[in-house]
């Protein structure tokens, strides 16, 4: 008799201590909890605390200081050398579950900004090391490009090639020496929803994308404010000293969660009726296409296929190499795990119930045969 209680108090034990480290593994993962929108940072505290990423490589430097161009206030000051080892200097936000948002933020790009024809990014939404960024908005000579990757979850592909899949709409022409009022509306897609993208510049859509959007990881992608150019990393063959120091400044970065299909916030015609100035001849009239590589091994998701009103031709330079290792930047989102924890401690919890059920009617049992004996 007594053996059988010590053994029913060991399993209670061990069932109760399974329990314990389950539900301790889960609030360990809300411990590094996604940040839920809303989320709001005009830096006027003098910090970048807010932002919880930051990735420098190179002597870049990041700091608050009295806003440009006659803003008032403060704002977040990127600078980044010419040094021959400075490629990226930027800050990011947490991840945010899969849903729809508006991010919003003001950028300024200074009078003595120097052209440069390959890509200068300054804002982008990554899922994390050894993909592509879903999202961009970089500054390539004097046009605003926003580019978008994605990889279906059924593709194998060595993205150390190239993008499974990248298309590239004009946003239209770069003015210096002024702040730029930006507004991404995206509804992050994944195996079963369609992703959407709206670009806005002071309330007036300039860009649209219809279509996958990110790579269907375990949470959806975080955003990414500063600036990074691929083609000054040394192993690409950049000679220092070209420029001086890359400047610019970011303002009131804010993310909101919105309703799926929330138009953008202007009255004007969407980009696919009054498509974006481009530097070359319009391709409104042109069959809606992506531009894809050839590492894809399947064909993307069907209606998936973004429209092509301001969409121009994929790169095959060095500049091509956006950037595919997010570095010290890179977080592994740990959502997707939780549910399994959660599930397993559920299932742990009710075993351990039944076990304690079933044992207590033996007990009942043998002392009404105790005592009708």
């Amino acid at each position: 008799m007594f053996q059988r209680y010590s053994r029913r108090r060991q399993i209670s034990a061990a069932l109760t201590a399974l329990l314990a480290v389950g539900l301790g593994s889960t609030e360990a993962f809300a411990d590094r909890a996604l940040t839920h929108p809303p989320f709001k940072d005009g830096f006027e505290s003098g910090s970048t605390a807010a932002f919880h990423r930051k990735g420098i490589d190179g002597t870049g430097s990041v700091d608050v200081a009295a806003a440009p161009g006659g803003r008032g206030g403060k704002a977040v000051r990127f600078a980044m050398p010419d040094d021959g080892n400075s490629y990226r200097t930027e800050i990011a936000t947490d991840r945010v579950p899969y849903g729809s948002y508006r991010y919003t933020f003001a950028n300024y790009l200074p009078k003595d900004w120097l052209r440069y024809d390959s890509q200068t990014i300054v804002s982008q939404w990554h899922g994390g090391t050894g993909t592509f960024p879903a999202v961009l908005l970089a500054v390539k000579g004097d046009r605003w490009m926003m580019i978008v990757h994605w990889k279906m979850p059924s593709e194998q592909v060595d993205e150390s090639k190239g993008p499974a899949h990248e298309v590239k709409y004009d946003l239209g022409p770069v003015q210096l020496g002024r702040w730029n009022q930006w507004s991404f509306d995206i509804t992050w897609s994944t195996p079963t929803t369609p992703g959407s993208i709206t670009a806005s510049l002071d309330g007036v859509p300039v860009g649209a994308h219809h279509g996958p959007n990110s790579y269907h990881q375990d949470t959806a992608p975080y955003h990414k404010i500063g600036l990074y150019r691929p083609n000054w990393q040394a192993w690409k063959g950049h000679a220092k000293g070209g420029t001086p120091a890359v400047v610019d400044y970011y303002d009131d970065v804010t993310i909101t969660a919105i309703s799926p299909g929330t138009s953008a916030p202007s009255s004007a015609p969407s980009p696919e009726a009054s498509p974006a100035t481009t530097a070359s001849p319009s391709r409104a009239d042109a069959a809606p296409s992506a531009s894809t590589s050839a590492q894809a091994t399947g064909p993307a998701a069907p209606g998936s296929t973004p429209d092509a009103a301001n969409e121009i031709p994929m790169d095959t330079g060095a500049d091509a190499d956006t950037d595919n290792d997010d570095g010290p930047l890179a977080q592994t989102g740990a959502s997707g795990r939780t549910p399994i924890i959660l599930a397993l401690a559920s299932a742990l919890l009710v075993a351990g119930l039944a076990l304690v059920l079933r044992s207590r009617a033996r007990a009942t049992r043998r002392r009404a045969g105790s005592h009708r004996a």
